[in-house]
């Protein structure tokens, strides 16, 4: 017979405990696995799923709350509800979002003020996940890089299931007020019917695109719900002591395997979410069984509690210390500082607790009072700190304006050497005078719209630049992933001098190619059709002579067979799309791509600025880092009839050594990959004098 501790049982009530021992140790787990997660990925490439576990807990809580609130007074009292977890949840996250607009003006280059103090207000407004989800399918809003406050998306989540779920229960209680027998099975058919609606959703658009289903509120309700059908269904834990610890003991496994099994490749939430939320309702049905190797004794260890106790805090606090250190070192974070930002998210977590969430929780002044002096009292700090983040957007935008009218004032009269020019191989230039320029500046760089292109088709989109149709000599088409779209401000140059007529068939994250890249959806399914349209439309476009082809290098590869190789099938892609263009179509001029930055570059330009020192050199990346395997150069060097040619334009970005991201005083990228179109215009002159080579070659 096993042995039996003594155990202090919980006080009970007739929806579940006062004190939960065991759901403070989950949300310690659950904080943990989150932490662990973001700070060392390799170690839990599953962490993510502490978010559901919180999910399902507040789901049961809120719940057990509102169900004790009905039985006691046949009712819910939304404004003291709202009020009461306004109390709880909002002053902390309201300071730490403070801090971080604070932080962010003191210490982040400002090409990163606009994404992160619009995240920042969408985070005080609890619309954070909303926000990201729009990011998702934004494929250059993909390029940003994480905010100070992006992980408040799952606190916008909760703060949405505070709005709606009382909502739900009243409903249930106004249909069944004359019948109260029939209450909780109402409940219970409405709470199900939530749940399975939602998680039917989530696993449609977890697979249709994921991107947007990790983040939104109707994929993630059903474990809120799946918490609340608990809380409805379990007045007190029932089976044995043994039963009940086999439960918790597998709880924590399902948890534990979710964590270091998923991974960023994991369809979630989807099905897969399951296992955690799963495992929590588990532990949770479970209560603290007393027995000596039940997982009681070690979830109500000191630490393990006062962890749970602090994990609101340790969540809001753990991801601004490691986006913001970089900022402060001017460099990645070492592995034995990593260790100093969890000792510091801890100290700052109980400070926040003791300084901050409880005085505002517990306190007489709210709690005496009406919900109105709650809802004001709100309302007033949300100002306050949307104050902040108004004054970050004001400032920036002066900043730009000047910019811009720096900017505007080079464009106008080119000094010389701007641009490509100062990297003409055949004419070596140089002007000191562009040693610290950059124009556009990062920040400014993102509003800066690509080379004028008028829409003339919508199946496939194609634009048209250049001279018009009735006076053009020839016509050339632009086609392409978005690499190919960022060529357009250079290909006008030459478009106009040559006086040809030009249309652009591009499509984001699609290169023109008989393969099939791996993309998830709807982008894979997105990607296939535009290219049969395109094949359609060159059919019945017998006017276009050449095709112009821009892609990305190094991408996430294609569909193939389990030992297959993608380099060769990449190649193989492409001369099969160039092979199906019709005979109208004389040449494909094949343009190489342009080298990468990382991800702090512009960041680095940006301190560069501010410092006035020379960003170009400073800033410049490895010439072997930013080059990746370009397939579709390799392909053009296999058409036998040089049908396909190459043109390539490399020499004025890097030299044998290093890539620029400031090339004679031109801002070269706006992101990570893509040019920006003040410095693809400069490219323009080079681009056209290979393209009147290429037509010499082709005469002879």
């Amino acid at each position: 017979m096993a042995a039996v501790r003594p155990h202090r049982a919980a006080p009970e009530t007739k929806y579940g405990r006062v004190v939960r021992p065991e759901i403070q140790a989950l949300r310690a787990v659950a904080v943990a696995t989150v932490v662990v997660c973001h700070v060392w990925p390799s170690v839990l490439p599953g962490g993510f799923v502490g978010v559901d576990v919180f999910f399902a807990i507040s789901g049961f809580l809120i719940t057990s709350h509102l169900l004790r609130e009905i039985d006691r007074h046949d009712g819910v009292s939304l404004a003291a509800f709202w009020a009461r977890r306004a109390r709880r949840i909002l002053p902390a996250a309201l300071f730490v979002i403070a801090i971080c607009a604070v932080a962010t003006l003191a210490l982040v280059p400002s090409n990163h003020w606009g994404q992160w103090f619009d995240e920042m207000r969408a985070s005080t407004l609890y619309v954070e996940n909303w926000r990201l989800a729009a990011d998702a399918v934004d494929y250059f809003a993909a390029e940003n890089e994480p905010s100070a406050v992006q992980h408040f998306w799952s606190l916008s989540a909760e703060e949405q299931f505070y709005l709606m779920w009382p909502l739900l229960l009243l409903i249930g209680v106004a249909a069944t007020r004359r019948r109260p027998r029939w209450r909780l099975r109402a409940l219970g058919v409405a709470m199900g019917a939530l749940v399975a609606v939602s998680f039917a959703y989530g696993l449609y658009l977890t697979a249709a695109n994921p991107a947007a289903a990790y983040f939104i509120t109707p994929t993630r309700a059903w474990e809120f719900g799946a918490g609340g059908l608990l809380a409805l269904s379990a007045h007190t834990a029932v089976g044995s002591a043994r039963v009940r610890a086999v439960a918790s003991w597998t709880g924590l496994a399902a948890i534990a395997i979710a964590s270091v099994t998923f991974s960023g490749e994991t369809p979630f939430p989807g099905a897969a979410a399951l296992l955690p939320v799963l495992g929590t309702l588990a532990v949770i049905w479970a209560g603290a069984p007393a027995l000596r190797w039940a997982p009681t004794p070690l979830m109500e260890r000191r630490p393990v509690q006062f962890l749970g106790d602090i994990s609101y805090s340790v969540y809001l606090w753990h991801w601004p210390l490691l986006i913001l250190v970089p900022f402060v070192i001017e460099r990645e974070i070492p592995l034995w500082m990593t260790f100093a930002i969890v000792a510091l998210t801890i100290l700052a977590a109980w400070l926040t607790k003791i300084l901050v969430e409880d005085p505002v929780r517990s306190g007489r002044f709210l709690t005496r009072r009406p919900p109105r002096f709650t809802f004001a009292s709100v309302g007033v700090a949300t100002l306050l700190v949307l104050t902040v983040i108004g004054a970050g957007f004001f400032q920036l935008r002066a900043e730009n304006r000047k910019a811009a009218s720096a900017t505007a004032r080079i464009l106008a009269n080119p000094p010389e050497c701007f641009g490509a020019e100062s990297r003409d191989p055949e004419r070596p230039c140089s002007n000191p005078e562009l040693r610290l320029v950059v124009a556009p500046t990062p920040s400014e760089s993102r509003s800066r719209r690509n080379a004028p292109c008028k829409i003339i088709e919508r199946t496939p989109t194609v634009c048209q630049f250049g001279v018009s149709r009735a006076k053009a000599q020839d016509t050339i088409a632009l086609v392409g992933d978005s690499h190919a779209a960022h060529w357009r401000a250079a290909l006008d140059v030459v478009v106009r001098e040559k006086r040809w007529r030009g249309v652009s068939l591009t499509h984001t994250s699609c290169p023109f190619s008989k393969a099939t890249e791996i993309l998830t959806e709807p982008s894979s399914s997105e990607c296939l059709e535009w290219k049969d349209q395109v094949f359609e439309w060159f059919e019945h476009h017998p006017e276009v002579t050449t095709v112009f082809v821009g892609q990305v290098a190094g991408g996430r590869g294609v569909l193939r067979a389990p030992g297959a190789d993608n380099t060769e099938l990449e190649i193989a892609g492409y001369l099969g799309a160039w092979a199906a263009l019709p005979d109208t179509v004389e040449r494909v001029v094949v343009l190489a791509d342009t080298p990468k930055i990382q991800g702090r570059t512009l960041a680095c330009i940006q301190a560069a600025i501010d410092d006035g020192r020379p960003a170009g050199p400073k800033c410049a990346e490895p010439r072997d880092g930013a080059l990746d395997t370009d397939t579709a150069l390799a392909a053009s060097e296999r058409v036998p009839n040089d049908r396909a040619v190459a043109a390539n334009l490399l020499e004025h970005l890097c030299d044998a050594q290093r890539c620029y991201p400031v090339v004679g005083g031109a801002l070269v990228y706006k992101d990570r990959t893509h040019l920006t179109t003040v410095f693809a215009e400069t490219l323009g002159p080079y681009l056209l004098r290979q393209v009147e080579r290429l037509d010499t070659a082709a005469k002879r």
